[in-house]
């Protein structure tokens, strides 16, 4: 058969000739292309091997107006500079591709005005689903939205846990860096922090706080600074707590970038890192393993989160309930030089 009539050939497949050829009914073959669980996996490996034989290219424009569906998911970010969201797109991508979707990314810029537009893009259906990266959008808009199509908030959570939402326990993280500190023998422990109106910081620094009263050590709110989760931002906060009469002996930064902007500004007054201040993060980015002195930080689970929500909401998407509503991943505490002590 020459190359044309062979293309042709390959043209003409329907879903009836793999329906006949796999001995199935064309439902399955169309649940098999759509992924769904409802099959038995032996006989799904069994209608991809023979989908695959025969080369069948589902028509996804003809599936599209019948679903009145743009397979198209909206991936919503803070600020698409912070590499911590990195991982999480490669997780959200590799599940979107697997299952036939594709992404479009919002770069906010930390605006709100940003976010609030593209939840007001989804209720003219311009999309299928979204996956917000950030918590920002006004509650009242973003509850609406949610009763009517699919949203999936990862790595931030509203306390409305009927939105479905995929974090860690940043309570139980932050208590456990402080912990860690206190082991080392550090009592003056400084906090820096950003945005309180978001949950993840005020749980951060409710971690900070629990550990501090759990071993009787009284709380100094003038050692609790706030800015913006930047490295210029750690770079202020650092300052601020260097005019201090009293000296603190270690720093628990509420993200990584404030933690090697904090270790810059306390190189920058002759400070040595970890010999005179021990200096924690939060979230383990890519530059906190290779920046000097390397940074104990709490490390989340990047890719899973977001391969997570994703798979969360194609089975939204899908009509499906699902399991749990709110998905709480493991964390890890992650030592490295910047606290002057290593895991035994």
């Amino acid at each position: 058969m020459t190359r044309p009539a062979r293309e042709k050939a390959f043209a003409m497949i329907t879903v009836k000739d793999v329906a006949k050829a796999a001995g199935v009914s064309i439902a399955t073959v169309s649940r098999v292309a759509r992924n769904e669980d409802i099959v038995k996996p032996t006989m799904r490996e069994h209608v991809r091997r023979v989908i695959k034989e025969l080369n069948y290219q589902p028509n996804a424009l003809a599936r599209q107006m019948r679903a009145q569906s743009t397979r198209t998911v909206v991936i919503i970010v803070p600020d698409i500079g912070n590499t911590f969201f990195h991982e999480i797109l490669v997780g959200i991508q590799t599940c979107a591709e697997e299952n036939g979707y594709q992404t479009l990314i919002a770069n906010m810029d930390n605006k709100q005005d940003i976010e609030n537009r593209y939840f007001n893009a989804l209720l003219q259906r311009q999309m299928d689903g979204v996956i917000s990266l950030s918590a920002n959008a006004a509650r009242n808009l973003m509850e609406r939205i949610a009763k009517r199509y699919p949203i999936v908030i990862a790595c931030q959570y509203l306390d409305n846990k009927r939105i479905p939402n995929i974090t860690i326990d940043n309570l139980g993280a932050a208590k456990y860096v402080t912990e860690y500190l206190i082991g080392l023998g550090h009592r003056r422990i400084a906090h820096l922090t950003s945005d309180p109106e978001k949950l993840l910081y005020r749980d951060r620094l409710a971690g900070y706080k629990a550990a501090l009263s759990e071993h009787g050590i009284g709380l100094d709110r003038k050692i609790i600074r706030g800015d913006k989760p930047s490295f210029e931002g750690g770079f202020r906060q650092m300052n601020e707590l260097l005019r201090l009469t009293k000296s603190v002996t270690a720093v628990f930064a509420a993200g990584d970038t404030m933690a090697i902007g904090a270790i810059k500004a306390l190189q920058k007054a002759g400070k040595r890192v970890p010999g005179d201040v021990s200096v924690a993060g939060f979230d383990d980015i890519e530059f906190s393993s290779i920046f000097e002195p390397s940074l104990t930080t709490i490390r989340q689970p990047k890719y899973s989160i977001g391969y997570s929500a994703m798979g969360k909401l194609i089975k939204l998407m899908n009509g499906r309930k699902l399991d749990m509503s709110q998905e709480i991943l493991d964390f890890e505490l992650i030592v490295r030089d910047s606290c002057g002590a290593r895991k035994r």
